[in-house]
């Protein structure tokens, strides 16, 4: 499938921890020291978003899944509804299946699929994982924070219980950042080699009153 990709202006001055990829070669960024996060702008696929968009009107978007995928071999996942667009699904799936494989030098991939319609972690956060990749093909977007407008002596539980936006931790509220639809965010976690006590800071977003749904495909390593 051939995914047409229109490469957003940037809204906001670069960060040091952030990387905005024009081209898909420049989310070898990831592997940069500084750098906690790659954003990759793309097109939504049509297709896709009305299947999400028809599979809801009519019951039928089910759970998601969870599984693990090996590079280069065909997805067939049952549980998917057979509506129009599955076939986009399936395909673009697969293409970022092996393109994350691919970048990362993996031999096998987890991959999940979060049907959600509540924040499944509303606060900001750092991932106990070596690089993620997440893509939001229904609903609003993830949210992160760059290095610069964050203090990471806040995060979790050293917050003492307070909200984020009162606790400290975000320094500069302007400076919060939603990724698109079909955008792919590259996160950099805490067990990535010597990124101990770093990692992309980012959180689920608020649920839309008005479309409260939300589906994420989420992809990790496994060696």
């Amino acid at each position: 499938m051939t995914v047409a990709l229109n490469p957003a202006p940037c809204a906001t001055p670069p960060t040091r921890s952030l990387h905005e990829a024009a081209r898909l070669t420049d989310l070898l960024h990831i592997f940069d020291e500084e750098v906690q996060l790659c954003l990759y702008q793309r097109s939504p696929v049509e297709p896709i978003t009305r299947y999400f968009a028809a599979a809801r009107e009519q019951g039928v978007l089910g759970l998601g899944f969870r599984l693990v995928a090996t590079p280069g071999q065909a997805l067939d996942i049952p549980g998917l509804a057979a509506l129009p667009g599955r076939d986009a699904l399936l395909q673009d799936m697969a293409y970022l299946l092996d393109m994350y494989a691919e970048l990362i030098g993996c031999p096998q991939v987890g991959m999940r699929l979060e049907v959600l319609d509540r924040a499944m972690c509303p606060r900001f956060h750092v991932d106990r994982t070596g690089v993620r990749m997440l893509c939001t093909y229904y609903g609003q977007g993830t949210e992160w924070l760059s290095e610069e407008a964050a203090d990471r002596s806040k995060l979790g539980r050293l917050a003492q219980g307070m909200p984020d936006e009162t606790s400290g931790l975000i320094r500069n509220p302007a400076a919060i950042r939603q990724a698109a639809p079909f955008a792919l965010l590259l996160l950099k976690g805490t067990q990535w080699q010597g990124n101990d006590g770093r990692g992309a800071i980012h959180r689920s977003p608020a649920p839309d009153p008005l479309e409260p749904c939300r589906v994420l495909l989420a992809l990790d390593a496994i060696w």
